[in-house]
C-alpha cells in the first residue's frame, strides 16, 4: 500500500500501529481504516482473533496492509516482539472490540492473539486504544461498563461507539484515526481550551430568505480538527452540522455567534481564541412573514458589532488569533491591513489573505501568517495544511 502512503497527511509517518481486530461484524470496517491510517503515513500490522476470522479473512487484511496479519502466536512470540519492551509498535489499536474481548483484557486473560497483545502492551506501557462494538443491550450490561471503567483506569484510551439501531456501532473511522493521531502526535497543546469560530454566518431576511457569504468554513474546521490532534481541548463555533469528533455549538447570525462565544469565554477555563470564522459585517430587521417575489425591494442594512473587539475588551489576557480577508492587494498591503488588525485588536497572530485570488469556498488557499515580531510564514495549499501552519504558530506563542 506504499502507493497511498502519506496522501492525506504526514501525521503518523514513522509510527508502527498493530491493528486487533476481533469477532464483530464490524471487522468488515477494519480495511477501510487500515487505509486511513497509511494514508496519514503509518505502518500497520493485524493480528486477529479465530472469531474475528470468520467475519473478515485475514488475506484482506493482509491485502491492505501490505503485511502478513498474525492469526496465532508462534515461536516469534509476536506479541513481545510488537508490543513488549521496546517493541516494534507504538500503539495498539483494539478495533473492533468485542465485550467478550474488553472483559478479559480489563481482567488480563490473555487466550486468544488479541487479548495476548494487548496483556503485553499494557504490561509495557504501549499505549493501548479500544474501540468497542456489540449490540446496544450488551454495552449497556453493568459488568461490560464496569471492564470500560477499568480500561480506563489502566490508562486505555476508549473511543465510545455510536448508540444507533439498538446498536453500539463502531466509531467513525475519522474519530477513530483523529484519536490516534491525538495519541502519538506531539501534544504540544495538551491542557489547553480553544475557542474555533469557523464558516460564513447568515442574517434573516425573511423566514425563507437569508444573507450570507461564500465562506464555507472547511479552514475553521480544520484548525479546529489539527488543535485537537495537537492535544487541545476544543469547541468550535459555526454554522455548520459537521457531526466532528469534538465540540459543536450551531449558531446562525452574527449576532447568536456573538453570545456563544462570550458566553462560553464568560464560562472561564480557555486559553486561546481562534476567529477564523467570516463573520457578517451587516444585519438587518428581518420580515416577519414571506417578503412576496417580483419587484424591487430595498433592505435597510446596519453593521453588526464586532466579536473580536469585544472578546479582547473582556478577555486582556487570552490568546487571540485573526483572519484578515482582503481583495486584489499585493502583498504589502495585506501585510499592512493584517497590521492594522492585529493592533486594533491586540492580537497575537493575524492569518491574512487575498480572496479575490481564491481561497474563499475552495479547497486551496495562500495565507500569510503574521505574529507581533514581524512576518512569520507564507503558507499555500491544502486548508488542512494551512491549519497545521495556523496551530504551528499558536503552540509558538504558548511556548
Amino acid at each position: 500500500m506504499s502507493s497511498i502512503s502519506g496522501t492525506i497527511s504526514d501525521s503518523l509517518s514513522g509510527k508502527v500501529i498493530v491493528l486487533a481486530v476481533t469477532g464483530s461484524i464490524a471487522a468488515v470496517r477494519t480495511v477501510d481504516l487500515v487505509r486511513d491510517l497509511i494514508r496519514r503515513g503509518a505502518t500497520v500490522h493485524a493480528v486477529i482473533s479465530s472469531a474475528a476470522a470468520e467475519i473478515i479473512h485475514p488475506y484482506a487484511l493482509e491485502y491492505a496492509s501490505g503485511n502478513t496479519v498474525v492469526t496465532r502466536i508462534t515461536g516469534r512470540v509476536e506479541h513481545v516482539e510488537f508490543c513488549g519492551v521496546g517493541g516494534r509498535a507504538d500503539l495498539l489499536l483494539v478495533a473492533p472490540a468485542t465485550a467478550n474481548t474488553i472483559g478479559k483484557i480489563a481482567c488480563g486473560i490473555d487466550d486468544t492473539p488479541v487479548t495476548t497483545y494487548a496483556t503485553t502492551a499494557l504490561g509495557s506501557g504501549v499505549p493501548v486504544v479500544v474501540v468497542p462494538a456489540m449490540h446496544e443491550a450488551m454495552y449497556r450490561h453493568p459488568a461490560v461498563l464496569k471492564n470500560l471503567g477499568a480500561l480506563r483506569s489502566m490508562g486505555v484510551v476508549v473511543v465510545d461507539p455510536r448508540i444507533e439501531e439498538e446498536k453500539a456501532k463502531i466509531a467513525e473511522n475519522r474519530t477513530v484515526v483523529l484519536e490516534v493521531e491525538r495519541l502519538l502526535g506531539p501534544g504540544d497543546l495538551a491542557g489547553r481550551r480553544i475557542l474555533v469560530t469557523s464558516g460564513a454566518t447568515a442574517e434573516r431576511v425573511d423566514p425563507i430568505r437569508i444573507l450570507t457569504n461564500r465562506a464555507s468554513g472547511k479552514t475553521g474546521a480544520e484548525i479546529a480538527l489539527e488543535a485537537r490532534r495537537r492535544g487541545a481541548e476544543v469547541t468550535l463555533v459555526h454554522r455548520g452540522h459537521l457531526d466532528l469528533p469534538l465540540r459543536e455549538i450551531y449558531v446562525e447570525s452574527a449576532e447568536e455567534m456573538g453570545y456563544a462565544v462570550l458566553g462560553e469565554l464568560d464560562g472561564g477555563g480557555y486559553d486561546a481564541m481562534i476567529a477564523a470564522a467570516a463573520v457578517s459585517d451587516y444585519t438587518l430587521t428581518p420580515s416577519p412573514g414571506k417578503i412576496k417575489s417580483g419587484g424591487e425591494i430595498t433592505l435597510r442594512l446596519s453593521p453588526t458589532p464586532k466579536i473580536i473587539g469585544a472578546v479582547r475588551s473582556l478577555h486582556p489576557e487570552l490568546k487571540m488569533v485573526g483572519f484578515k480577508a482582503e481583495t486584489f492587494l499585493t502583498d504589502e498591503e495585506l501585510i499592512s491591513r493584517a497590521r492594522e488588525s492585529m493592533e486594533k485588536n491586540r492580537l497575537d497572530l493575524v492569518v491574512a489573505n487575498d480572496v479575490g485570488k481564491g481561497g474563499m469556498g475552495t479547497e486551496e488557499n495562500r495565507v500569510l501568517i503574521l505574529g507581533r515580531e514581524g512576518p512569520r510564514y507564507e503558507v499555500s495549499g491544502k486548508k488542512r495544511a494551512i491549519a497545521k501552519a495556523v496551530i504551528d504558530a499558536l503552540a509558538e506563542e504558548f511556548s
